[in-house]
């Protein structure tokens, strides 16, 4: 009697990003299958199954969340093995996102401003802002076209826009931000939005360090004017989680909080 495979599509749990390069396929031996994932991004990806099995029993369970290591093949989800004679097949659903939901974020880091400045730092909109931020821990830096944007914290780059040219002034227009986005060592990410058209100085795979210039400042994407837009957050599999950041403002000072809208003196 022939084997049966019930095949599925595969739901993605990421938005306004890149499709996530995550590859499940399965192998068939005598009496089973051998489930795999590769990742090719350059950092984790969790992938969340549930398992519809007829006549099979998963080596890992039914339902439950792997983490794969970035850039990696072939890295085993389940070993599903024929229960008893007869037909058997399986289908499944899935969510994946970047990064091990599990990572500990070091929320005592203290960042660079991702630009250099002279004696103020003006702030657009912060923290759980009226316009754009309401449910996000973000900070809009007012800063002129072509200002130099440099890496506030060391770190991989998985993502780089700077094709886009349009900027306008609603939701839809989220899909015209340029942007570079860092993978940390914490599991926690940053992104750096709205950078000028052609300026990105990384590409994707590229380590970074502190302090490094990584593009220009601009006015691109879903935006009302100049600025650059910065936050932190970790990805969880149906949501990020977005962290407060201190950063260096002071040479001899402690760290600082930007959370709210205005204009910070450095004098």
């Amino acid at each position: 009697m022939k084997n049966i495979v019930l095949l599925v599509l595969l739901f993605f749990s990421v938005k306004s990003y890149n499709q996530v390069k995550l590859k499940i396929y399965n192998e068939e031996f005598k009496g089973g299958y051998l489930v795999l994932a590769d990742n090719d991004e350059y950092c984790p990806v969790s992938v969340k199954f549930d398992f519809e099995l007829n006549n099979l029993k998963s080596s890992n369970g039914n339902h439950k969340i792997f983490i794969t290591p970035p850039r990696s093949k072939r890295n085993v989800i389940t070993v599903l093995k024929s229960v008893k004679e007869g037909r058997y097949g399986f289908k499944y659903k899935t969510k994946f996102n970047y990064s091990s939901y599990l990572s500990k974020v070091d929320t005592s880091y203290v960042y660079d401003l991702p630009f250099k400045v002279d004696n103020q730092i003006i702030i657009s909109q912060g923290y759980f802002g009226k316009r754009t931020h309401i449910r996000e821990r973000a900070l809009d830096f007012s800063l002129p076209i072509g200002t130099d944007i440099y890496a506030a914290r060391e770190g991989v780059v998985i993502d780089v826009v700077d094709y886009n040219t349009k900027t306008c002034y609603h939701k839809d227009c989220s899909k015209y931000n340029n942007k570079i986005i860092i993978y940390h060592n914490d599991g926690s990410f940053s992104d750096y939005l709205h950078i000028d058209t052609n300026s990105a100085k990384v590409k994707i795979g590229d380590k970074v360090l502190k302090g490094q210039l990584i593009a220009k400042s601009g006015n691109i994407g879903w935006s009302s004017g100049p600025h650059l837009h910065f936050s932190v957050y970790q990805h969880k599999m149906d949501k990020r989680k977005f962290y407060e950041t201190k950063f260096k403002v002071y040479e001899d000072g402690v760290p600082v909080i930007l959370r709210r809208e205005g204009t910070y003196y450095l004098d």
